[in-house]
């Protein structure tokens, strides 16, 4: 498989990290420039491991959606099935090839830069949404109040 050269401090997404096969002698390159990052999961699974999975048509209605994260260098999501798969923040759905999950809202930081000069800046290269029930960082919300107990007479 053909890699870009990235720049060390380059956060990885979808579009730099599932790119085509590198061509044989004498065959010519495919090029998936014009397919969607957040299709390009599809394209690089059924060439890098042969399986047919379609590209969703549908989106599950109502889902919340789910939080990417910056992880060891790359923009990932987890699915529901446990799987997780590098995304396009810049084409914010996301859908799985392995339990072939239709689209989903993919949740990204409004300020996509500095979430990345943040998880740049810890030398781990990892980053969480602040809103994402897995982030390890997120404050405890504080336990309501109990209710007064009534005096015993």
């Amino acid at each position: 498989m053909a890699t870009a050269a990235l720049p060390a401090d380059a956060i990885v997404q979808a579009e730099t990290y599932y790119l085509p096969p590198t061509p044989r002698r004498g065959q010519t390159a495919q090029d998936w420039s014009q397919v969607p990052g957040a299709e390009l999961l599809y394209r690089w699974v059924e060439s890098r491991f042969g399986w047919r999975v379609q590209v969703p048509t549908a989106s599950v209605p109502d889902d919340p959606g789910l939080y990417a994260r910056i992880d060891d260098g790359r923009w990932v999501a987890e699915c529901i099935c446990g799987n997780a798969w590098v995304v396009s923040v810049l084409d914010p759905r996301f859908g799985c090839a392995s339990c072939r999950r239709d689209w989903v809202p993919l949740i990204v930081p409004d300020d996509i830069t500095a979430a990345e000069a943040e998880a740049l800046a810890l030398d781990r290269r990892f980053w969480f949404h602040p809103d994402d029930p897995r982030n390890p960082a997120r404050p405890e919300q504080p336990e309501p109040p109990a209710e007064p107990e009534e005096p015993q007479p």
